[in-house]
């Protein structure tokens, strides 16, 4: 099993709060991150044994495209890479263009998506999107 790797990241509204408001009333969005070693979605990856796993975005619909998510995923992506990880893996909902659109523009890619079948028991479908990050020699060396 993976060891336990967990980070919620915060992105706060630019700027001093009033004295009306309290600090965490600054929050436009947040994301959690985590080290996982699930085979369901190890069976997309090439050689590791685990991955970075994004999940629970959320922006304040007042703060969405303006580049919150987008800041979001890059420091998702700079606490993957300092925690020596190839692959950050994510799931979105099939029918969620805008979120799948984020996403595919900050370079993931669908590598797999839950069977038909979710959709009879009154569940949406999601699609598994992954991002290959930079390999560095002494990641390679480790391994």
């Amino acid at each position: 099993m993976a060891s336990l790797r967990y980070a919620c990241l915060v992105a706060e509204e630019a700027g001093e709060p009033s004295q009306s408001q309290a600090p965490f009333e600054k929050i436009i969005g947040v994301v959690d991150c985590t080290v996982q070693d699930e085979g369901d979605i190890l069976r997309n990856l090439q050689g590791v044994q685990e991955y970075f796993y994004v999940s629970g975005i959320a922006v304040l619909p007042s703060f969405r495209r303006r580049k919150v998510g987008t800041a979001l995923l890059k420091a998702c992506e700079v606490l993957a890479l300092e925690w020596r990880q190839r692959f950050m893996a994510l799931r979105a909902y099939e029918d969620d263009s805008s979120a799948r659109g984020l996403y595919a523009k900050a370079g993931y890619r669908v590598v797999s998506r839950d069977p038909e079948w979710v959709t009879w028991v009154g569940r949406r479908r999601r699609v598994l999107m992954v991002k290959d990050l930079p390999v560095h020699d002494a990641q390679i060396q480790q391994q």
